[in-house]
């Protein structure tokens, strides 16, 4: 034998980062289904152009065309898939929602094959339609937040996580009775209020084009990201700017519209969910970004599933194999989304015995990002101090 140096080459020591799609986007809204596009047929859009050539313009389907168009009116949209379907405007929202309804939210979200990740649905009711109950908002918006979390909760479950965000229509503007979010223990949907036409319709196109050109850890109000392009933005019939109670809207809980002294343009004001302060999840970033590391954690452990591993006498999996599967999923949940998160620690306990059951309970814990929601700077006078 001569003597020699070889080296060889191994692969799948430090993982790789794991593929999501994490900005892709659905809406259902009222139609006619008088042109190219059937009522709930499910189909999708990558364009305003693809849009027009699938039958969906200005004049045949009003309501998804305006949501389109406000859509790719957004910066970082370009090329961006959006899955429509278009239902009678009888259709109620609560309907819309409800997971037992074949024709609705389920047949667009089963025909996108789990790749929605935020669903926006609204109706424009007929000239004779009069809310169940009588206020602010209508009620039918508020009705559809219960089947929300249900539809929500049953995806989730099948490794398919999305939100949805529910246009909540302007009723009447001069009614006391206004419905607090934050109020409600439901992290999987969010109230949007306001629109760029004073016909209480919610602009559900410009926050869906925010999701869809943003990371999942970024705010949809972030001020960075520039102003909306738009001239004018209204909650019922009056102008943002004009609206003497915006302030107090936006401490309900909805995801609505706003205006900063000296900057030009209007922002998403923040993006709450219908949830309390206490939650978690109270904020739409943080719903995106634990999806995300769901559906990584899944990917990462799925081909794990039945394989065998070492024990020690007491039953207790080996712990160069903990530390094994501690590693690879927070390698993965790095690799895949280290820009969205502040850290992540992994803990399985070592005490788990899986000579007497096969159940492996990892702890996966996410420290987020924070976000400089209000700064408050004391200004006044002073000398120098040497």
């Amino acid at each position: 034998m001569i003597p020699n140096v070889s080296i060889s080459i191994t692969n799948g020591n430090i993982g790789g980062a794991q593929t999501t799609n994490d900005n892709i986007v659905g809406v259902i809204t009222t139609g006619t289904g008088t042109g190219t596009l059937s009522l709930l047929t499910p189909t999708f859009v990558v364009s305003l152009p693809d849009a027009e050539s699938k039958g969906i313009t200005e004049q045949t389907e009003p309501e998804l065309y305006r949501i389109l168009k406000e859509f790719y009116s957004i910066e970082g949209t370009r090329g961006a898939k959006v899955y429509c379907m278009i239902a009678a405007n009888t259709v109620s929202l609560e309907t819309m929602l409800d997971k037992t309804n074949a024709n609705g939210a389920k047949k667009l979200i089963d025909f996108a094959q789990g790749e929605i990740k935020a669903l926006a649905v609204s109706r424009k009711p007929g000239e004779s339609y009069v809310p169940a109950v009588p206020q602010f908002i209508d009620s039918d918006a508020i009705a559809a937040l219960p089947k929300a979390k249900e539809l929500v909760a049953d995806y989730f479950a099948a490794i398919k996580p999305f939100r949805v965000l529910i246009g909540a229509r302007v009723h009447d503007a001069a009614h006391l009775t206004i419905f607090q979010p934050k109020a409600q223990d439901n992290n999987k949907a969010a109230l949007v209020l306001g629109g760029t036409q004073n016909d209480g319709q919610a602009s559900l196109g410009l926050v869906l084009g925010r999701f869809a050109a943003t990371p999942v850890h970024r705010n949809l109000g972030r001020v960075k990201d520039g102003a909306l392009p738009v001239d004018a933005l209204y909650i019922g019939t009056k102008k943002v700017e004009d609206f003497a109670t915006l302030d107090n809207l936006i401490d309900y809980g909805y995801i609505t519209f706003t205006k900063y002294p000296q900057k030009a343009g209007y922002f998403i004001s923040d993006d709450p969910m219908a949830t309390a302060a206490t939650d978690d999840y109270r904020f739409l970033a943080n719903c995106r970004v634990i999806d995300k590391a769901a559906v990584v954690a899944y990917q990462t452990y799925v081909n794990d599933l039945k394989d065998d591993v070492d024990l020690e006498p007491n039953g207790s999996i080996t712990p160069i194999v903990l530390k094994h599967l501690e590693g690879m999923i927070e390698n993965n949940i790095n690799l895949s989304m280290g820009e969205s998160i502040s850290s992540v620690n992994a803990y399985i306990d070592p005490n788990q015995n899986l000579a007497t059951g096969s159940k492996l309970r990892v702890q996966l814990r996410i420290t987020p990002r924070g976000y400089l929601k209000e700064i408050a700077v004391e200004l006044g006078f002073g000398l120098a101090s040497n």
